[in-house]
C-alpha cells in the first residue's frame, strides 16, 4: 500500500449527515545494507573495500564493526585482522537498522626465505640448497636451475653452478613466491701425480715439475729435504728424499699436493790412472794396488792380455794400458781408471862358459865364451883389467896355488874304478891347502874332472880328449877351496 490520507466515513443516521475522519499514512523504507558479502585476501595485498564486498544496492552511509576497527570501510589486510565485519544502516522509526556482513580471509604469503649464496669445491660432497635460504623458509617448494635438482641437494661433481630458484605455492590470493641460492663450484688446484726420479750426484739439475704426472697446474711451491730454487733438483747440492709440491686452492678448495721421490746415486770411483814399471822377472804385482785415489773394490780389468786376479804378471802378460771399470748404478755410467804398465826386458849376459889356454895362446874374446845370446855392450871384471873384452894369458894370468901334494893312490887305480858303473877310471886328487877333493875319471872315451866337498856331492867338468885341466879359480872358490892345480892324465 501506498502510504498518504486515509479518510474514514461512517454513515449517519439521517438526518445525520456521514461523518469522516482521516488517517495520514507514512510509509519509511527500512534501511539496505545489502546482502553478505566475503572476500579473501592476502596479507601482502592492498587495502580493500569492503562495502564494496556486499551484496544488492546496499544503502550507504552505514557504518562497520568487525575484527578491527574499520577505517573509510577499507580493509587492510597487512595491519588488520581477518574475520566478520558488520555493516549497519540505521532506519527510520519504526523500521529498525538493517545489518549485512563480510567475511573477510586473509592468507599468509609463502615464505620461499630470503637469497642465499653457496660456494663449493666440486670435489665438495652434495649439499643442502634450502640450508643455503635465509630466513625461515617454508618447506615443500621446488627448485628449479641450471641442473636438475633431486631432493634439494647441489652435487658440484655433476651439477653445474648458476642460480638455483625455490619456488613455495601461494594460497590465493597470495602469489607463488621464490627465493634463489646462487652456487658457485670452484674447481680444485691439479698438483699433478706422484713421480719419481734417480739422479747421479754428477748429472745436470732437473726440472721436479717435469716429474710430476698427470696435467699439474703451474705456479705451485716445492718444498723438501733442500730448499727448492726455481723448481730445480740440483743432485750435486741438493738431498735425496721426498718433494712435495703444493697448489693453493680457491677457497673452498683446499690446497692439494703430490710428491716427487728423488733418489741420487753416487758414481762409481775407478780411483786415478797410475803406472808401473816391471821386470820380465819380476813377480806377478796387483795393478789395483797402482791406482791412486780410493777406487772402489769389485770392478774389472781389460787390456793388451787377459787380467785374472786383478795381477799384472810380467812373465806371462803383455805391456800396456789396463782399464779398470767400476759399474755406475743407474743413471751413474761406469767409470774407467788406467794403469799403463812398462815392462822391462832384463840384460842378458849369456850363460857361463869356460875356456883353456897357453900362456903362448894368442889373446881370445871373453865374450866368445859365454853362451846363449849375451848383450852386446856389458863390461868385464876379473884378477885381471880386461881390455876390449879380450883375455891375453901372456899377461893375465891368475895367480897360481903351490902344485898340489898327490899322494900315492889308497889303491891301485884299476881296482878303484872296477867297481864302478860303465868301468868309468878314476883318480882321486887331493888338495892339501883346499877343503875340496877333486875328481878325475875316463868313461865312453871322454875324460871328466870335477871337484867336490869331500861328501858324494860331485860337480862335473866335462872335455871331449882331456889331458890338461886348469881348474878356473872362481868355480873352486864356490866351493870354498881357492885351488889352482893341474892334472896330467894318459889317453
Amino acid at each position: 500500500m501506498s502510504a498518504g490520507v486515509y479518510t474514514y466515513t461512517v454513515t449517519g443516521t439521517a438526518p445525520c449527515p456521514n461523518e469522516q475522519a482521516t488517517v495520514t499514512v507514512t510509509i519509511n523504507t527500512p534501511p539496505d545494507p545489502g546482502t553478505p558479502g566475503a572476500i579473501t585476501l592476502c596479507s601482502t595485498d592492498a587495502p580493500a573495500s569492503l562495502f564494496a564486498q556486499l551484496g544488492g544496492t546496499p544503502d550507504a552511509g552505514g557504518t562497520w564493526s568487525g575484527p578491527s576497527a574499520v577505517v573509510g570501510g577499507m580493509i587492510d589486510p597487512a595491519t588488520m585482522s581477518a574475520g566478520v565485519y558488520t555493516y549497519t544502516v540505521n532506519g527510520t522509526a519504526p523500521c529498525p537498522n538493517e545489518t549485512a556482513t563480510v567475511t573477510v580471509t586473509i592468507n599468509t604469503p609463502p615464505d620461499p626465505g630470503t637469497p642465499g649464496a653457496i660456494t663449493l669445491c666440486s670435489t665438495d660432497a652434495a649439499a643442502s640448497l634450502f640450508a643455503q635460504l635465509g630466513g625461515t623458509p617454508d618447506a615443500g617448494g621446488t627448485w628449479s636451475g641450471p641442473s636438475a635438482v633431486v631432493a634439494g641437494m647441489i652435487d658440484p661433481a655433476t651439477m653445474s653452478a648458476g642460480v638455483y630458484t625455490y619456488t613455495v605455492t601461494g594460497t590465493a590470493p597470495c602469489p607463488n613466491e621464490t627465493a634463489t641460492v646462487t652456487v658457485s663450484i670452484n674447481t680444485p688446484p691439479d698438483p699433478g701425480t706422484p713421480g719419481a726420479i734417480t739422479l747421479c750426484s754428477t748429472d745436470a739439475a732437473a726440472s721436479l715439475f717435469a716429474q710430476l704426472g698427470g696435467t699439474p697446474d703451474a705456479g705451485g711451491t716445492w718444498n723438501g729435504p733442500s730448499a727448492v730454487v726455481g723448481g730445480m733438483i740440483d743432485p750435486a747440492t741438493m738431498s735425496a728424499g721426498v718433494y712435495t709440491y703444493t697448489v693453493t686452492g680457491t677457497a673452498p678448495c683446499p690446497n692439494e699436493q703430490a710428491t716427487v721421490t728423488v733418489t741420487i746415486n753416487t758414481p762409481p770411483d775407478p780411483g786415478t790412472p797410475g803406472a808401473i814399471t816391471l821386470c820380465s822377472t819380476d813377480a806377478p804385482a796387483s795393478l789395483f794396488a797402482q791406482l791412486g785415489g780410493t777406487p772402489d773394490t769389485g770392478g774389472t780389468w781389460n787390456g793388451p792380455s787377459a787380467v785374472v786376479g786383478g795381477m799384472i804378471d810380467p812373465a806371462t802378460m803383455s805391456a800396456g794400458v789396463y782399464t779398470y771399470t767400476v759399474t755406475g748404478t743407474a743413471p751413474c755410467p761406469n767409470e774407467q781408471a788406467t794403469v799403463t804398465v812398462t815392462i822391462n826386458t832384463p840384460p842378458d849376459p849369456g850363460t857361463p862358459g869356460a875356456i883353456a889356454l897357453c900362456t903362448t895362446d894368442a889373446p881370445a874374446s871373453l865374450f866368445a865364451q859365454l853362451g846363449g845370446t849375451p848383450d852386446t855392450g856389458g863390461t868385464w871384471n876379473g884378477p885381471s883389467a880386461v881390455v876390449g873384452g879380450m883375455i891375453d894369458p901372456a899377461t893375465m894370468n891368475a895367480p897360481r896355488a903351490p902344485p898340489p901334494h898327490v899322494p900315492a893312490p889308497y889303491a891301485p887305480p884299476r881296482a878303484l874304478g872296477g867297481g864302478l858303473p860303465g868301468g868309468f877310471f878314476f883318480f882321486l886328487l887331493v888338495c892339501f891347502r883346499c877343503r875340496g877333493v877333486v875328481f878325475v875319471s875316463r868313461g865312453g872315451g871322454r875324460w871328466s874332472v870335477g871337484f867336490g866337498d869331500g861328501g858324494l856331492g860331485f860337480t862335473p867338468i866335462r872335455s871331449p880328449a882331456l889331458r890338461h885341466v886348469r881348474m878356473p879359480r872362481r868355480t873352486l872358490q864356490s866351493r870354498s877351496a881357492p885351488c889352482l892345480m893341474r892334472a896330467s892324465m894318459e889317453d
